[in-house]
């Protein structure tokens, strides 16, 4: 039980860096979490997103030490702090992870975790950003409208990276 607890506590969006923050780093992030929509706030606090981090460690990277860089990530990205689109390149760079495993760790993010989720996650990243996954930023109209692939993602859990703007 004891196991469960601390596992929790490691892999957990909410309490990752909880002990190292500074008082006023938590309260930030309490004000940032209490605005949030509830379905989202629970996603960081639930214990089956603890569970889900540590399955995805373990089978990845095989590293639980990694979790919390998980756990950090999808935090982020539920708190419009980080985009969702850059969520593989942050996946492979904070998990020193190719880019084909980090691209696969996203879509099991996207598809499993967020998916009961995913349009709170799109309104508080198109607040945020102005834009989601896919969109388009080019300044020009096109003459057709045309169907880029991968636009629809991330609710298939198909390629939610959009490297035309890199």
């Amino acid at each position: 039980m004891a196991q469960d607890i601390q596992n929790y506590f490691q892999f957990s969006p909410f309490f990752t860096d909880s002990t190292s923050m500074s008082d006023l780093d938590w309260d930030k992030l309490q004000d940032k979490i209490d605005k949030l929509p509830l379905v989202l706030g629970n996603i960081l606090t639930s214990y089956k997103t603890s569970e889900f981090i540590e399955m995805l460690a373990q089978k990845y990277v095989q590293l639980s030490a990694q979790g919390p860089n998980i756990a950090r990530i999808i935090r982020d990205v539920i708190l419009a702090d980080t985009y969702i689109g850059d969520m593989p390149a942050q996946i492979s760079s904070k998990l020193g992870v190719d880019q084909n495993t980090a691209l696969e760790i996203a879509r099991a993010i996207v598809s499993q975790l967020f998916a009961p989720v995913i349009e709170d996650i799109k309104k508080l990243q198109m607040q945020k950003f102005g834009k989601l996954p896919g969109a388009r930023a080019s300044t020009q109209q096109p003459t057709a409208p045309q169907k880029v692939p991968g636009e629809d993602l991330p609710e298939s859990g198909g390629n939610i990276i959009d490297l035309r703007n890199k």
